[in-house]
């Protein structure tokens, strides 16, 4: 059987269900949720232009209903699904989907255990924090109870897994969103994991290693610059928030703003389905958050007892793995529902996990492993804390109590000028002698496992020894998590900036000491997109991103962030022109493909991938005849090697054509220009002509590049996400893998997400803002694609905060929503 599972990083799942497994429900049938009983809500929803509501209430509680159901007013399909995923129940609703995609989801979070993980991190919420969630549940709730089930959205209209949720419904949601870049990449290879000796039951295959490889290479991260007194012209804080996140599913972003007088006044984006704010600002601080670059976990190889495939050895002496039979209930094609079990382990780190042909079970060794977000239950109390953070301090002091930031770096600014940075996502903490041993890859693992893990830059360890478990220090989340103290931070009155390389260059003036390499290599070659943010971040002429006087404006930083240029293109190209003029003929494939007009197109070419840029498509596409690690040191493209003492201007300059014989990289352009022309592509045709979005039919044009463009507003194809709705739409066959260009062209269903510039000035926060996929995952929503027609154009939409600007909009619609 060939399935696929559309949308998600399963969607290569291919699974056989064999054997259906009778037996009664057991401890793993998660309870219906109870009616929630609202003890007496009140909110005030005011909507603005594009849908952005305005919630005002008496108490966080409130504040929170009101989010709640202004949420599932355009969102209410997704959470449903999510809450479905985390009950494990879609197999149940749904059927086993394709490939039995359903199945392995079911399995694998019943596994991780975030449902009672969730039961027994509520009692211990900060009261507020517990209120929120109740809140939020409620208004989630109430909107269902109004329009019913034949008033939902058509992605869900009518269907029975819609139903009201729980507190631990919700909270069980969190607990999988701090998992996003560790467990919930292995939710399959989790369910995959059995001894060689297991006959009959349930085959599950997972992704296979080129597939984890993809997922890991997806231009998902983020760009964040928080600048200073020193290079804000006002002399105040300023932020750009620019989350490079999926366009379709559970990690659309959605923007809010919520106010309790005296309590709380703060606004930004948050991921579906989670209270409160998670980018954005109050009166007095800003933030944003990129992807760190760090672990969030570790994986060991196991060395089996003889004759024993759940035994293994630890400091000599044998132990036995923990078997725990799940069982879960799968609809079958004609309705009926029948139960099916399956026995998962664990070792005493963590789960079991095997992925076909990288990390095999075998009669000698295993692979497990321990994720450090899966005790976090702090999330939504470490973004609450940011939230209602009066100063700068109050905020930094978020971070070294709650210590609950999953997996991103952090970016702040405050009304007075100070910027800080920080990688405090969850970390492991290893000894200096498991460190070396995972440098020098003496873990005791295969080579074929090892070379596996590293080029997916995870931590591969034996796990025969104790030597190599995490260290216990004070002060950390959890037992085994480097504390807050220990984490790169930095302070700063002219930037800090991050584009998801490691912590090392946050700010170039100032460079951060080697720490833990678990939080991201240090002294190496940044990816092309860092590169081009520091080089905006630095330069001063006046052409220059903050212009001659070297201190940005709101309208420069808003240029700056979608200014599109190419950092590929503005070391290289010139030295291209040159040597195809030089020699107009390349050949490619045994024969001679002319390249003047493909050197006249990119000599004409400004070098930046707007939707009227001519010459980005074919830049883009000869680029793309390149390994993305030949971008990153001397070789086959780049003649000057890597300089830790200049690292965004190294490596540079065009490798020298050979004194004899065919120049390689005019044959690479040869290339490009006969993929193009095969494709019935114009060598001249503009960027948006090629690159767009499918909205209601219509192609939207995009501008953007991709990481190996060096663009900092990254645009591409693919998603992480593991809904069933609002999924991605399908491409045409592709025609270059490394570029995404398909025969229909560059399909955008990813990338820059919630774009906000800030300032704080002398009387307040000046502030604009684009959710490029708009705030509704409906598509008949007049909020479905209303700011992707802005994004196309760079139209910033300005943010109402104050109570002047929200009541001056003339779009404004006022809601009052109860609950008694």
């Amino acid at each position: 059987m060939n399935c696929s599972f559309r949308g998600t990083f399963l969607r290569c799942v291919l699974a056989t269900l064999a054997i259906f497994t009778l037996a009664a429900c057991g401890e793993d049938t998660v309870p219906e949720p109870p009616p929630i009983a609202a003890p007496g809500y009140e909110a005030t929803i005011r909507l603005t232009r594009h849908g952005i509501p305005h919630i005002t209430a008496r108490d966080l509680g409130s504040a929170a209903f009101g989010q709640g159901y202004a949420f599932a007013q355009e969102h209410v399909c997704a959470l449903a699904d999510q809450v479905l995923k985390v009950r494990s129940e879609r197999a149940r609703f749904l059927g086993a989907g394709a490939g039995n995609a359903n199945v392995a989801s079911d399995f694998g979070y019943l596994a991780l255990d975030v449902y009672g993980r969730a039961r027994e991190a509520l009692p211990r919420l900060p009261v507020d924090v517990k209120s929120m969630i109740e809140g939020y549940v409620a208004g989630y709730n109430r909107y269902l109870e109004e329009v019913g089930p034949a008033g939902l959205p058509p992605g869900c209209v009518n269907a029975a897994w819609v139903r009201p949720i729980s507190d631990v419904d919700l909270m069980a949601y969190h607990v999988s969103l701090a998992l996003l870049m560790s467990s919930y990449q292995f939710v399959a290879a989790v369910t995959n994991a059995q001894p060689p000796t297991t006959t009959g039951g349930m085959r599950i295959t997972v992704p296979s290693p080129e597939a984890f490889k993809e997922l890991r290479d997806h231009d998902t991260g983020s760009n964040g610059w928080a600048i200073g007194a020193d290079r804000s012209q006002r002399g105040r804080g300023m932020l750009v928030a620019n989350p490079h996140f999926p366009w379709q599913g559970e990690l659309r972003l959605w923007e809010s703003h919520l106010t309790v007088p005296g309590v709380m006044n703060v606004y930004g984006a948050s991921l579906l389905g989670v209270p409160g704010v998670l980018i954005g600002f109050n009166d007095n601080v800003a933030w944003t958050h990129t992807v760190s670059a760090g672990q969030r976990m570790t994986l060991y190889r196991l060395k089996l007892v003889p004759g024993k495939p759940t035994h293994y050895l630890y400091d000599g002496q044998e132990r036995q793995m923990t078997a725990r039979e799940h069982t879960i209930l799968v609809r079958l094609p004609e309705g009926s529902l029948t139960n099916v079990k399956r026995t998962l382990y664990s070792s005493h780190v963590g789960p079991m996990l095997a992925i076909p042909g990288a990390t095999d079970w075998t009669s000698t060794v295993a692979f497990t492993y321990r994720d450090a977000n899966l005790e976090n239950s702090t999330l939504l109390a470490q973004f609450h804390a940011m939230n209602r953070a009066r100063n700068l301090q109050e905020f930094k002091e978020a971070f070294a109590t709650i210590q609950g930031i999953p997996w991103v770096n952090t970016l702040a600014a405050d009304r007075d000028g100070n910027t800080w940075y920080a990688d405090a996502a969850a970390t492991p903490d290893l000894s200096s002698a498991a460190i070396d041993a995972w440098r020098t890859a003496s873990s005791g693992a295969d080579p074929q496992a090892t070379l596996f893990l590293r080029n997916l830059n995870l931590v591969l360890l034996d796990g025969s020894t104790s030597v190599n478990e995490w260290v216990a220090t004070p002060g950390g989340r959890s037992p085994g998590l480097i504390p807050f103290a220990r984490v790169p931070q930095l302070a700063r009155r002219d930037f800090v900036f991050n584009a998801n390389d490691s912590y090392w260059l946050t700010n170039p003036a100032e460079p951060l000491p080697d720490l833990s390499p678990l939080h991201g290599p240090t002294r190496r070659s940044q990816q092309p997109r860092s590169r081009m943010n520091l080089v905006m971040l630095t330069e001063q002429t006046a052409e220059g991103a903050s212009g001659a006087d070297g201190k940005f404006t709101l309208d420069e930083l808003q240029a700056a962030i979608l200014s599109n240029r190419g950092l590929v293109a503005e070391m290289l190209r010139p030295g291209v022109v040159e040597r195809c003029q030089a020699t107009p003929t390349a050949t490619y494939q045994g024969r001679s493909v002319d390249l003047s007009r493909a050197c006249a197109i990119l000599a004409a070419w400004n070098g930046r991938f707007d939707v009227d840029s001519v010459g980005a498509v074919l830049w883009r596409e000869f680029i793309g005849t390149y390994l993305v690690n030949q971008l990153l040191n001397k070789g086959t493209l780049f003649d000057t090697a890597f300089d830790v003492n200049a690292p965004f201007t190294t490596p540079g300059t065009l490798t020298p054509a050979p004194a004899q014989g065919e120049d390689p990289m005019l044959v690479k352009l040869a290339q490009a220009v006969t993929l193009l022309t095969s494709s019935n592509i114009s060598l001249d045709a503009p960027l948006g002509t090629v690159q767009f979005t499918p909205r209601r039919g219509l192609r939207i044009p995009i501008h953007g590049g991709h990481n190996r463009d060096g663009v900092a507003n990254v645009v591409n194809y693919g998603t992480i996400q593991s809904t069933l709705i609002d999924v991605p739409p399908a491409r045409a066959r592709l025609l270059n893998g490394e570029t995404g260009l398909t025969s229909d062209g560059y399909v955008i269903t990813s990338g820059s997400s919630f774009l906000m510039a800030l300032e704080f000035t002398d009387t307040g926060v000046q502030a604009r803002a684009l959710m490029t996929y708009g705030q509704s995952s409906n598509p008949a929503s007049p909020y479905y694609s209303d700011q992707t027609e802005l994004f196309s154009g760079k139209q910033w939409r300005d943010i109402r905060f104050t109570e002047e600007q929200i009541l001056a909009d003339p779009a404004l619609v006022v809601q009052s929503v109860s609950a008694p």
